[in-house]
Parts: C-alpha cells; sequence; structure tokens
C-alpha cells in the first residue's frame, strides 16, 4: 500500500480543504520518528529491565514498541543524530491547523493513535495542554531529591504530542516560574536530553517524543534556535478557501452510512499500516543509509541554508521509511524520485515564505541606510528575538550575512577609540554615500 495516497484519499473523501500537501511532511514526521527510534532506541531512561533503572524510584515505561537491544547503525561524524521531524504550522485563525494534527493523534480516530498504545501495540500520542509550566512539561524534584507526578517530557517518550496553538509554550516561557522553559524544550527537540540541576536533586534523562503545533502568526515566534527544530508549514487564508470550507462542512454533514463505513475502514487500514511499518522496523532494522547523489545536488541548492540541511535530510529518512515495500537488515537506499523532490520543493517554498519574512522587513526597513552594528542589534531584538539581545546576534549571522545586499564596513574617518562597525543595506554602488541611522 502506497500510505502517502492512501491517507490523501482519506482526507479527500473527508472533504479536507488544502491538505494534500501538507499530509505527506507528516508521513515523513512518521517516517523520521520511527527510524530515530530504531538508531537511538537501545538505551532507554525507562527500561524497567535496565539495571541503570530504579523502578522504585523512576519512571519506567513497561511496554515499550520503539524499545530495543540492536546497536545502533546511523553514526556521522561518531555521533547518534537525531532525526525527529518537528512541525509547527503557521495560519490564521479557522485555516486548519489543528485538522491536520487531529486527523493522526486524535483520541480514537487518530490515523496514529492506538488505544493499546500503553500494552505495546502503537505509538502513543496526546494533545498538549492549553497551558502548562515548564516543570509540568520536564519535571521538578521533591524535597527527597526524586522526580515529582509525570511531566509530558518523559510520559510521552517515543510518542507524538500535538498542540493546538504552540504560544502556549512561548507564554510560559515568559512567566517566572517557568523562565527555562526555552532551553529545556531546545535541548529536548534537538537530542532528546532534559537536565536540570536543582537545589534538592537533578532532573535528568532522555526522552523521544515528536511535537506537531499550530501557531497564529501574531503569535508566530521562533527565536534562540526553534526554527532549527522545526518543520515550518505556512496555511494560507483567502476568500475563497473560506468558501471551500463552508462548502466541505456541508458534504461532512450530509455524508450517508455507506461513505461513512468505508471512510472509517480506511482509517482502520491506515492505522494497521503505520502500526505494522513500526513494528516491521523495530523487528529487522536497517544495517546503514545511503543517500545517492541527486539528494545532495537538491540539499546544495543556494536557496536551501547550511542550518536547514538537516531538516530536509530528515525528511528524505522519514520519506524512505513509509514507502510501500520495507526492506530491513540491509542499508536504507535514499533516492530522489519525484515525489519525494515534489515534497522538498513544496516544504522549502512554505519555510521560505515564513522565515524570510523577517529577513525582508529587516531590509525595507534599513534599505539605502549605514547603521551601527550594535544599533542593528538592537533593534533586531527588538524587531524579532522578543528581547533576546543573544538571539539577535545569532539571527544576523544566520541571515544577513551572505546576503548580496548587506554588507559589514569599518568607517575610515580617523579619530581615536573603538570605530565600531557599520551595517550597510543596499547595493554598494549606490550607498557610497551613507545615510546614517536617523538621518533623512
Amino acid at each position: 500500500m502506497n500510505i502517502f495516497d492512501k491517507t490523501i484519499e482519506f482526507a479527500q473523501r473527508n472533504y479536507f480543504v488544502d491538505v494534500e500537501d501538507k499530509i505527506p511532511i507528516f508521513l515523513c514526521s512518521v517516517g523520521g520518528h520511527i527510524f530515530n527510534a530504531l538508531n537511538k532506541c537501545s538505551r532507554c531512561d525507562f527500561d524497567p529491565d535496565s539495571p541503570l533503572v530504579d523502578e522504585n524510584n523512576d519512571f519506567v515505561i513497561e511496554n515499550c514498541p520503539l524499545r530495543h537491544n540492536n546497536v545502533p547503525f546511523y553514526t556521522p561524524m561518531s555521533q547518534l543524530p537525531d532525526t525527529r521531524i518537528h512541525i509547527l504550522m503557521r495560519g490564521a485563525k479557522g485555516s486548519g491547523k489543528s485538522v491536520l494534527i487531529l486527523m493522526f493523534l486524535a483520541e480514537g480516530t487518530g490515523l496514529v493513535y492506538n488505544s493499546n498504545a500503553d500494552l505495546g501495540q502503537g505509538m502513543r500520542t496526546m494533545m498538549g495542554a492549553n497551558s502548562i509550566t515548564e516543570a509540568g512539561m520536564f519535571g521538578s524534584v521533591d524535597d527527597e531529591g526524586e522526580i515529582a507526578g509525570r511531566p509530558i517530557a518523559r510520559e510521552m517518550c517515543g510518542g507524538f504530542l500535538g498542540f493546538e496553538e504552540f504560544s502556549s509554550m512561548s507564554d510560559a516561557s515568559k512567566k517566572d516560574h517557568s523562565l527555562d522553559m526555552k532551553n529545556q524544550l531546545l535541548t529536548s527537540l534537538d537530542n532528546g536530553r532534559v537536565q536540570k540541576a536543582m537545589r534538592n536533586g537533578w532532573v535528568r534523562y532522555t526522552t523521544r517524543y515528536t511535537v506537531w503545533a499550530g501557531t497564529q502568526p501574531a503569535r508566530f515566534e521562533l527565536d534562540s534556535g526553534l526554527d532549527r527544530r522545526f518543520f515550518i508549514i505556512d496555511i494560507e487564508m483567502t476568500p475563497e478557501k473560506e468558501r471551500q470550507y463552508k462548502l466541505a462542512q456541508h458534504a461532512q454533514a450530509n455524508m450517508q452510512k455507506d461513505e461513512r463505513v468505508a471512510v472509517a475502514n480506511l482509517n482502520i487500514e491506515i492505522k494497521e499500516w503505520i502500526r505494522n511499518r513500526m513494528h516491521e522496523a523495530v523487528r529487522n532494522p536497517p544495517t546503514g543509509i545511503l543517500f545517492d547523489d541527486g539528494i545532495m545536488e537538491w540539499i546544495d541548492r543556494p536557496d536551501v541554508r547550511s542550518f536547514e540541511a538537516d531538516l530536509f535530510r530528515r525528511m528524505c529518512i522519514g520519506y524512505a521509511m513509509m514507502q510501500p515495500t520495507y526492506r530491513g537488515g540491509e542499508p536504507l537506499i535514499i533516492k530522489l524520485d519525484e515525489k519525494l523532490e515534489a515534497i522538498l520543493n513544496q516544504s522549502l517554498a512554505q519555510r521560505r515564505r515564513v522565515m524570510d519574512a523577517d529577513l525582508e522587513l529587516m531590509r525595507s526597513t534599513f534599505w539605502m541606510k549605514d547603521v551601527p552594528k550594535s544599533q542593528l542589534l538592537k533593534e533586531i531584538s527588538r524587531m524579532i528575538t522578543s528581547g533576546d539581545y543573544q538571539s539577535a546576534k545569532r539571527w544576523l549571522i544566520e541571515n544577513l550575512e551572505g546576503q548580496t545586499w548587506y554588507s559589514e564596513v569599518e568607517p575610515s574617518v580617523k579619530r581615536r577609540g573603538r570605530k565600531g562597525v557599520i551595517c550597510r543595506f543596499g547595493p554598494v554602488s549606490e550607498a557610497s554615500e551613507p545615510i546614517m541611522w536617523g538621518g533623512n
């Protein structure tokens, strides 16, 4: 069965609107999640049979279908890379962000949801809370130094965590009781590590959950490296699309019994395929991984930034893991076929539309101006990185440096003391007469 075509058919028969180009990204995320477990889950912090885990004090997962005893097989630079694909959808209210997340994660009907997940028959899924604290997400310790309660990051190890509004996480990071939320989120999304030194003891474990979330444009914040962890999907809202939603709602309400039964059976078929692919891969993992030259040529495109290359490489891995035929016990060969190339092109276009919006804001604001670098960093901090000056420095390096219309020069004037650096926006030939910050 071609899971990509079958899932798109499921969405079409449910009259979902504008999801055909987004469903493959979610399926690749499932594939990347499974591959990550094959490569890393031989070391489990929640294994009740491990001599390193005290079942009386530590939170354990009794029946995890992803746990195994196989050695890692994908170790570039002698490291264990993370291949999870976290997804963040940006769209206006009512644009359908929740529809996609719930299609996969909703309790009972979600395509990844399995009622017997706690018995080891499927991956765990959860829709995250609308309000959350850093301790509730990652844990704290009691007076005896033991981790208190069941923090979500531990509870959802090996599973999928959905947020209909991701701003609940960023909002929590601004409150006094959760100031460490952002740092813990970054590391747990990147390599799974949660590590906190507290007065009464340590909170320390490794978790492997994948996040799918939505956010509104006005609440869209990807500072301090979150853009490196998330695959961005941009959902556009137009008057015509609003009309399509109304027509779809009418068709959904009038669906007849036979059609509902057929769609329900299709839901079960997709659920079983995903569960079987997971178990099949765990029983017989690959022995390595081989990318063809076409993957390298695509990633080498000038519009793919260096820090984004790994995200697209993960997408290729996930795509290969979800192919109709799976062959374990040999290297996983990843080829750039027409369908994968289309997925990558669509994904890149959506990411550029979102990520380059801030770049265009800086370009239009300071076009044909020379700005002291110290002042520019303050403006980036104010306009883009929510007051985080260190994030502003990283944003400048990753986004402005290398642009043909941006350069940094040292003033030629002779004076004592530190000269500083001037940031120039505009073609060099036209910016020879500087229009200094604050000038007319």
